[in-house]
């Protein structure tokens, strides 16, 4: 994410990957350092308590306890079953190609589901601060609230995956999301019909909710190009995507080429 007219950043480790909050100059005029600087700091320790609750690779995580049928908090509980209703709602939706098990192993598995959701509550969290102009990633995805400047998106860069400091795509973005799929970003956690798509090196979706984009993001990826019709079909979601022969293919408003 680039854009000028930032007022303070934060970047930082977390969930196995890294997190970066921006927020626009006028933000931090409006309310000051001191509470942007308590806003980043709340939206940071959400995301590590989500990180806590929800990571498959800790045996202290609420859903690994949970999936263990040990005690958690009710609040866990909560939060555990909405992601995994969510879950079964994209499997039913996808007809099968979103998926929250590993098929080889059967395990549960909602990271497919979760990053998005956690960028959410952690967006959610600036807001409740005060804060309306700010763009947070994590990980390749991000949510972008207002513009940096008052006549000025954001700018989201698409990876080029044929090197690391290529971009093959800019979105500009106000008030959206954007997330990418791809065996750069997501390794063999893509699961699908045909999750070796030959001619599909990534796929990048945008739309209001980061949470859905991530999942639709993932579903586009393991059906290939065609899944660019699936995620039309879903209202005000669009899709730019990055052949393996470095080509780019785009029903999203405003992509330009980089």
């Amino acid at each position: 994410m680039t854009a000028q007219g930032l007022g303070a950043r934060r970047v930082f480790p977390v969930m196995g990957t890294v997190g970066s909050i921006a927020v626009a100059d006028g933000d931090v005029h409006r309310l000051g350092s001191d509470a942007v600087d308590e806003a980043l700091h709340e939206a940071r320790l959400l995301l590590e308590r989500l990180e806590q609750r929800f990571s498959h690779y800790r045996l202290d995580s609420d859903i690994s306890r949970w999936i263990a049928g040990e005690d958690v908090s009710i609040a866990a509980v909560a939060d555990i079953e909405h992601v995994l209703r969510q879950c079964g709602r994209l499997h039913r939706d996808s007809d099968g190609v979103f998926r929250a098990r590993d098929p080889r192993t059967h395990a549960l598995d909602t990271a497919g589901y979760v990053k998005g959701y956690a960028i959410g509550r952690a967006a959610d969290e600036l807001r409740r601060h005060g804060l309306e102009n700010f763009a947070l990633g994590l990980g390749g995805d991000a949510f972008m609230a207002g513009s940096p400047t008052g006549d000025r998106p954001w700018q989201v860069a698409v990876q080029d995956p044929h090197g690391a400091y290529r971009v093959a795509a800019v979105i500009p973005m106000v008030d959206g999301a954007v997330a990418t799929s791809g065996r750069r970003e997501r390794g063999d956690h893509i699961w699908g019909t045909d999750a070796t798509q030959p001619d599909i090196a990534s796929f990048t979706v945008t739309g209001p909710d980061i949470a859905e984009a991530d999942a639709y993001a993932t579903i586009g990826f393991a059906m290939g190009e065609p899944g660019m019709a699936w995620v039309r079909g879903h209202e005000g979601y669009r899709s730019v995507v990055v052949r393996t022969d470095g080509s780019v293919v785009s029903d999203a408003a405003l992509v330009s080429a980089a």
